[in-house]
């Protein structure tokens, strides 16, 4: 009798879409004897559910390959194409242009272990761990993702985060964001790259949110459902950006082949 499907579980028709996009095994030695498919169930449930890799249910493969594919899908790029490839997928679907014309930038605070290798304190936040700084299109799918100690300055990190969504996107050419991001440093250097950086200001009144900035932060609550991403266990700052991508890979699948 089969094992019964986690919630987090691929579908046929969600594994017909993944399988594809993952790297071949390796022409020469031995033949894998290990299910990708399990393996990536196992990396999909351990971002929802955020337990130790030696604690995965017993029904997926040994902990230890689970986590060394995990590691060099990480490490050479995998996860985040996978992710990247469903997001153009996505898009061409919903009849839009795959490099999207506009978008949003933010932060947010979480707190990190001692394991991790860097970790700052935000005075504002009173958190002491690292940021997540992400730069989403219109429909808050990311476009890029970066990880700094949660002592870093917003505008700071927000250079990089500019020229990494530019080059993911040539067609970009507008961007929102919060005061936090007031600079005309920061404006120049997006205007050198043709992209309209706009600072929103938060309207008055309870609970309003903020025109045109509710995208992103949307985003940050989709994230918030994998316990994984709810706090930073990590040791690396690539492992969060991993398991970021695979949370927006696991939110796209459903989209594109609904469970039935």
């Amino acid at each position: 009798m089969p094992p019964k499907p986690y919630t987090t579980d691929l579908t046929d028709e969600q594994w017909a879409i993944v399988a594809p996009l993952l790297p071949p095994p390796r022409p020469r030695g031995r033949r894998p004897s290990v299910d990708r498919r399990r393996v990536f169930d196992a990396i999909l449930y351990q971002a929802k559910h955020g337990c130790t890799w030696e604690d995965l249910p017993r029904d997926f493969p040994n902990d230890s390959t689970v986590y060394a594919y995990f590691e060099h899908w990480r490490d050479d790029g995998t996860l985040g194409s996978v992710y990247e490839a469903l997001h153009r997928r996505w898009r061409r679907e919903n009849g839009r242009d795959e490099d999207p014309s506009a978008g949003s930038v933010d932060s947010r605070s979480v707190h990190a272990a001692a394991e991790a290798v860097t970790r700052g304190k935000d005075p504002n936040k009173k958190v002491t761990g690292r940021k997540q700084h992400l730069c989403v299109d219109t429909e808050g799918l990311p476009l890029a993702v970066a990880i700094t100690v949660a002592s870093a300055n917003d505008k700071a990190a927000a250079y990089d985060l500019i020229d990494a969504a530019a080059a993911r996107s040539p067609r970009l050419k507008k961007l929102w964001a919060d005061g936090a991001y007031e600079s005309g440093a920061l404006a120049a250097h997006a205007a050198a790259r043709k992209i309209d950086f706009e600072v929103v200001s938060q309207q008055k009144g309870p609970f309003a949110p903020v025109p045109r900035r509710w995208v992103v932060e949307r985003t940050f609550a989709w994230l918030k459902r994998y316990r994984r991403l709810v706090l930073d266990f990590e040791r690396l700052a690539e492992t969060v950006v991993a398991f970021i991508h695979v949370a927006m890979t696991r939110l796209l699948l459903n989209r594109l082949a609904p469970h039935s």
